[in-house]
């Protein structure tokens, strides 16, 4: 017999952005239901950045300390313990689990249902037993790993970012599909703790989201690591042995017949949303090809009263990004504000080494976009932080409107990439100009004073008048 219940909203997901509506809402007085299925809590905490930072940030450090020669320090091969590296970061994980969900059972007004959801109608959603009935939904049920349709690779034990982190001995040879920040994050991670890693990428470049440089360099760092790197390449077939794999390959990057021969396999080939078993249709949602949904700038679907919010809309699956998408969309659905999402100032990061920091439009997407630009970039090699701390590898690239200088996209390879960029989200979103960076005094030595010198190197070639004084009382342009 099904039992019915009334809310004031229901929450598909207990990830970054369905736990973030459901917090805001219950805090208003709102009785929610939040849907979800274990592991309790998000990507980002269960399969993505945590568990994936604290492993490079481990790798980082057998890696520093295997090559610490180069510093005048003699450390020597380091022994690398994956189980009690492995150890710590599921206990870590398993504590912050334990602590949120204490939290999420003993907050007044949230009804935790456990199970797989699928709607009944724009208003209602069955889990188990159960019928839940709301005037507001929200869909927040994330993504998981797409596996590639090469066929033999489900025919073994390949590894997703969902499995690979749990491993407690060190692959011979990780044989990586996909070159995007999963892969690359992942692949590098393994090889400095002491893996043979190959990584496989179908399109003719690594990371081809992002700046076509920052692809250039960041090959090039991994190369020079002894990461092989296989561009223009494509996986024809995957036979296993003993659980280990034989890949063949095909594409221009890759002599005909070339086969790899690896101890394991990790399919980092893209990511696909929860929606396929949510039977949208009887709630009339909408999806697209890929199986996301659909949203405007306030987080709506096409059926009023229902919003997708996080990885599920396709839009830009990044933590804070996904938890800022929840308070827009909570602000929409309970009051009256006219919340909608701007976009073009929410960087992104790639944890590789060197960093990938990025925020805005690449110079070729701008152009595309039809604004007349100029573009600058200054080489790590550059600044004199980086030149003293032997991180020289990366650049800052800055591409900003011409006739105004307005500054429309930032992009910094190097170490501390991804925080460094955070300067240009600041005049990015108050709809600034580069010569805020350009005129800004900094600290010396810093990785940061390269932000500086990049903007300022820009607007020399550019309009030479605006820093050729005292950079302390440079007129910006447009200011009164």
């Amino acid at each position: 017999m099904n039992q019915r219940s009334e809310f004031d909203a229901i929450v598909l997901g207990a990830g970054e952005a369905g736990a973030m509506v459901a917090n805001l809402a219950v805090g208003a007085g709102a009785r929610v239901a939040l849907v979800f299925r274990q592991p309790w809590g998000s990507t980002c905490l269960n399969v993505g950045c945590v568990p994936s930072k604290f492993l490079i940030h481990r790798a980082r450090v057998a890696h520093v300390t295997r090559t610490a020669r180069r510093f005048g320090i003699h450390a020597g091969e380091p022994r690398v313990d994956l189980t009690t590296i492995v150890g710590e970061m599921l206990s870590m994980i398993d504590g912050d689990r334990a602590v949120s969900l204490s939290a999420a059972r003993t907050a007044p007004g949230l009804d935790l249902v456990e199970g797989p959801a699928r709607f009944l109608s724009p208003n209602e959603v069955r889990v188990g037993e159960r019928v839940l009935r709301a005037e507001r939904v929200f869909i927040s049920t994330g993504m998981r790993p797409r596996i590639s349709p090469a066929p033999g690779i489900e025919d073994g034990p390949y590894l997703t970012n969902e499995n690979v982190m749990e491993l407690t001995e060190i692959p011979e040879h990780l044989i990586v599909l996909g070159g995007g920040y999963i892969g690359c994050e992942l692949g590098q991670a393994f090889h400095r703790f002491g893996s043979r890693v190959t990584i496989v990428q179908r399109y003719d470049r690594l990371i081809r989201e992002e700046d076509d440089d920052a692809s250039t360099v960041l090959r090039r760092a991994f190369e020079a690591e002894g990461i092989e790197v296989l561009t223009g390449t494509e996986v024809r077939s995957v036979t296993w042995a003993g659980g280990r794999p034989e890949v063949e390959l095909t594409g221009a990057g890759v002599e005909a017949g070339r086969r790899l021969n690896g101890t394991h396999l990790l399919v980092a080939t893209g990511r696909q949303p929860n929606t396929d078993a949510l039977d949208l249709a009887r709630a009339g949602v909408e999806t697209d090809a890929r199986g996301f949904i659909p949203v405007d700038d306030r987080l709506s679907t096409n059926v009023r009263g229902i919003w997708a919010v996080g990885d599920v809309n396709g839009r830009q699956p990044f933590t804070r990004v996904c938890q800022e998408e929840g308070k827009v969309a909570f602000a929409n659905a309970f009051g009256d504000a006219e919340a909608r999402m701007r976009r073009h100032f929410l960087p992104h990061a790639i944890f590789t080494d060197p960093e990938v920091g990025s925020v805005g439009l690449t110079k070729d997407r701008a152009l595309a976009e039809g604004y007349d630009v100029v573009a600058g970039l200054v080489p790590f090699e550059r600044v004199e932080k980086a030149k003293l701390i032997g991180e020289t590898s990366g650049f800052i690239k800055y591409v900003a409107e011409k006739a105004t200088h307005r500054l429309l996209g930032c992009h910094v390879v190097g170490a501390a990439g991804a925080d460094l960029v955070y300067d240009a989200v600041v005049v990015m979103r108050a709809g600034g100009r580069i010569d805020e960076l350009a005129t800004a005094v900094g600290v010396f030595p810093t990785l940061q004073e390269g932000m500086e010198g990049a903007a300022r190197g820009l607007l020399r070639r550019d309009s030479p008048e605006e820093v050729a004084g005292p950079l302390v009382t440079a007129q910006h342009r447009g200011r009164r």
